[in-house]
């Protein structure tokens, strides 16, 4: 939860309480940059209100400038949670991280997001504070109108592809957008310099690191992964800055955090095997009672 997001948003005049209930919640969900991916349906369900009246509020709201919306593709159902970029007075402007822009989907298709209970990333910097089970993005791009029509058999033309926002000239390592490691360089170094506020060092085996990660999970996921690293909070990553060989080393267990938007490290572990533990003694209890209480009963048969 952006706490300051919340305070704008309470704010914020929209011209309908349930439009203004449905900005609080995605506020709700938003991390500090203003960035959040809660499905249609899980909105609907926590406001309660129809999931078609949550998708003509979050069109509205996108209409006023208060909301950006980018429709992702690529979830278990051939489609994923929209992200949302909350943009109160100017909240969401300063995203630290970069993205594939593409076309614009066909005109009249519907959002991706619409059946999808994902709320945080197909990509997750990523934390949206929502705990329905989500596809997460950092940098997830817009769905490609060759997408849209691949059905019809439809060949659009490639075009080139913008980032999502300017990289700073003394960024190290790639410029070249079509360099392999260029995206998931750039999100890493990008995610790196807003935490640390420094660059990363980028090196010969900074690059060939970059290029492990994006063999092990792809190159449409890899970006993804690489700023959502930066946004875990574990004290032995927060110790090496976060650096390379620490994402290489769990990359596809960051990759299941990123896909389902909960984080992991040593507290939450050791909290969720003493929960285990001590459903397993209850277990032991409760049998331990049934077979006493069933002694019992057939001692005075």
């Amino acid at each position: 939860m952006s706490m300051e997001l919340m305070v704008k948003a309470m704010k914020t005049k929209v011209g309908n309480p349930l439009r203004k209930l449905v900005l609080i919640k995605l506020a709700d969900n938003a991390n500090d940059m203003g960035e959040c991916w809660p499905s249609y349906q899980h909105v609907a369900d926590q406001c309660e209100i129809s999931k078609r009246s949550v998708m003509n509020h979050i069109n509205t709201l996108c209409g006023a400038g208060l909301l950006r919306k980018e429709i992702r593709k690529g979830g278990p159902k051939g489609n994923s949670s929209n992200v949302y970029y909350l943009t109160l007075s100017g909240a969401g402007d300063s995203l630290g991280v970069v993205q594939e822009i593409h076309q614009g989907s066909a005109a009249g298709s519907p959002p991706s997001a619409a059946d999808s209970l994902a709320g945080s990333a197909g990509a997750a910097p990523r934390t949206s504070h929502s705990f329905e089970s989500v596809k997460e993005p950092v940098t997830e791009p817009v769905a490609t109108q060759a997408e849209a029509v691949v059905a019809e058999g439809i060949v659009v033309p490639f075009t080139a592809q913008q980032p999502r926002c300017e990289i700073p000239a003394d960024m190290p390592g790639p410029k070249d957008q079509s360099c392999k490691t260029f995206k998931a360089w750039a999100n890493y170094a990008m995610a790196y310099r807003k935490r640390y506020h420094a660059w990363p060092v980028w090196n010969a085996k900074a690059g060939g690191q970059v290029g492990q990660l994006i063999s092990r999970l792809g190159i449409d996921v890899a970006h993804h992964v690489a700023a959502y690293f930066l946004t875990i909070n574990d004290a032995r990553l927060i110790n090496g800055c976060h650096n390379l060989g620490d994402l290489l080393a769990k990359a596809e267990a960051y990759h299941t955090q990123w896909v389902t938007n909960r984080q992991m490290n040593a507290t939450t572990a050791r909290q969720q095997e003493q929960t285990q533990a001590n459903m397993n003694a209850a277990q032991e209890a409760a049998e331990a009672i049934r077979n006493g209480q069933g002694g019992k009963r057939n001692a005075f048969l």
